[in-house]
């Protein structure tokens, strides 16, 4: 991955789609967006990744507790292999990885709680999305200083 490109982090759902991304020194993950999920998913992805200078994508897996890929962690794979063809299509050289996710809602959840984010703020579509896709890359980050 070049110096200065960013990372982004993806939180899939099968509704909407929460993204994050890094800062350039890819010490700090921002959310960024929420995006619907249809049939123009990955080519606003592929307008995010050009826009931002992005280098690598982390798509999070939701296993289940027992580290078992459940429906929606395939989903998630599903959509990282259709984000890898179609960025390549694309002609651009981003790595598309898989990141275990588990709780990153749950504790998305929690930290809007935490902060006294008021009820209807959190019920706000994309939000959580939003915040979850911010967990997931932060962990990322975290684990590849």
């Amino acid at each position: 991955m070049a110096e200065g490109t960013r990372v982004m982090g993806i939180d899939f759902g099968m509704r909407r789609v929460g993204v994050a991304v890094s800062d350039p020194l890819r010490i700090i993950a921002q959310g960024v967006d929420t995006l619907e999920n249809n049939s123009s998913l990955v080519g606003k992805v592929t307008d995010i990744v050009r826009r931002m200078s992005v280098g690598k994508i982390v798509v999070g897996k939701p296993l289940k507790l027992s580290g078992q890929a459940g429906d929606s962690a395939m989903e998630a794979a599903k959509f990282a292999q259709r984000l890898r063809e179609g960025l390549k299509k694309e002609l651009l050289d981003v790595d598309v990885v898989e990141w275990d996710e588990r709780f990153t809602t749950t504790m998305a959840h929690r930290t809007q709680l935490e902060l006294g984010v008021k009820k209807k703020e959190r019920q706000k579509k994309g939000n959580l999305d939003r915040m979850a896709s911010q967990l997931i890359l932060q962990s990322y980050l975290d684990s590849h200083k």
